[in-house]
């Protein structure tokens, strides 16, 4: 298969095609710092031969962040390197998604690129280089930049940036003027060598964002720059947002745009793979050989397969299905495909994000906090995932 063939991403080899691809866990402390609880979760991934992890998103910025990771100071090395020996001791490669956020507050107010003076953009770009050299230094493997959802960067890239300036307004120029600057100054201090990766909105799915049109050429910019991978997602913007239950802020997840991003029982599989099979075609057109991941409710190995084997994506990420079942890889591996206990994109683990919940799958046997060893569907708890998806059936 496909699926178990080697890759090289930069100077990185891994070796298989699977992605854990960033999810949050909500198991690092109030404060940001790494826990014990975080650690065994990503060690329990890594056993199940996942060829690359990529961790959920550390935050750059020295604010509060509730039981988000974060790599703000230097206070947070020390349990970062714990981190990265144990998912190494597993043989497997850690990469970092670095990101920057737009402040939002339970009264609904949310901070917008416009409020940004031009010396703010420069301590976002001074922050987003420190970021990444403290992750160099605690070993992480990989460093990606987040450019998607409803984060920084990737509001400036956004058609829906309205500032006036050089950074933002209809020209796509000036609307990458600040990731560009961000990745150039990343890269400039990393070295030529060090896998550096972007994940990029294909689509934003709301009314005046970006399309295929603006992401294409996005895309091809930053490959032309020499990113070593990129990573594809959409959506997952506050503009469509339901309203939030009293005492939350708003939820990006919740919208049209949210399910895209996280596409739930209700639509296709591999719902997004077509704006990573674009995004490729267009790079390869133009002689461009940067690796692309696709992401979005792939659980199935035909299909996975298939994505590969069409030249759709070069690498599979998964997230809820890794949750859910973290030896995906190996069952498929050893053709014991009807062991795999299939994620069922309920939504239970993304509402448990949203009330800043430690994250886990309604699967799991009762009171457990990761996947036990061995997880077979007999043991799985799938009732409860259908009732689940039930109440939200009757709700709609």
């Amino acid at each position: 298969m496909l699926l178990f063939t080697p890759i090289k991403v930069g100077r990185l080899d891994i070796k298989n095609r699977v992605v854990m691809t960033p999810m949050v866990h909500g198991l690092a402390s109030e404060d940001g710092y790494v826990t014990d609880k975080l650690k065994e979760r990503y060690r329990r991934i890594a056993k199940g031969g996942v060829g690359w992890i990529i961790s959920e998103a550390a935050v750059i910025q020295p604010s509060k962040s509730p039981y988000n990771l974060r790599i703000s100071d230097d206070s947070f090395l020390p349990g970062l390197r714990e981190f990265v020996n144990v998912v190494h001791d597993e043989n497997v490669p850690l990469g970092i998604q670095i990101v920057h956020f737009l402040k939002i507050s339970r009264s609904g107010w949310r901070q917008k690129v416009e409020d940004f003076s031009k010396e703010d953009l420069k301590v976002i770009v001074k922050q987003h280089v420190e970021a990444a050299e403290r992750a160099k230094s605690a070993g992480f493997d990989s460093l990606e930049i987040h450019m998607a959802h409803a984060f920084t960067l990737a509001s400036f890239l956004s058609l829906r940036n309205k500032r006036t300036d050089e950074y933002g307004g209809l020209s796509l120029e000036n609307r990458m003027r600040l990731p560009m600057e961000v990745y150039t100054a990343v890269r400039d201090t990393l070295g030529k060598d060090f896998p550096i990766g972007i994940r990029i909105n294909a689509d934003e799915f709301i009314i005046g964002g970006n399309t295929l049109l603006q992401s294409r050429e996005i895309a091809k910019r930053f490959a032309e720059m020499g990113v070593d991978y990129i990573s594809i997602s959409l959506g997952s913007k506050f503009e469509d947002a339901k309203p939030p239950e009293p005492g939350f802020p708003p939820e990006p997840y919740s919208g049209y745009s949210g399910h895209r991003f996280a596409p739930r029982w209700w639509m296709p599989e591999g719902a997004n793979v077509y704006l990573a099979e674009d995004i490729r075609k267009h790079l390869r057109k133009e002689g461009l050989t940067t690796p692309i991941i696709t992401a979005g409710k792939i659980s199935s190995p035909e299909f996975a397969e298939e994505v590969l084997r069409e030249g759709k994506a070069d690498l599979i990420g998964m997230a809820r299905q890794l949750l859910c079942d973290p030896d995906w890889p190996l069952k498929v591996k050893a053709e014991k495909w009807n062991e795999i206990v299939r994620c069922m994109y309920c939504g239970y683990c993304m509402d448990l994000d949203a009330r800043y919940e430690a994250v886990k799958c309604i699967q799991w046997p009762e009171g457990l906090e990761n996947a036990p060893t061995p997880f077979t569907p007999k043991q799985a708890n799938a009732k409860k995932a259908a009732e689940y998806i039930r109440k939200q059936y009757e709700s709609f």
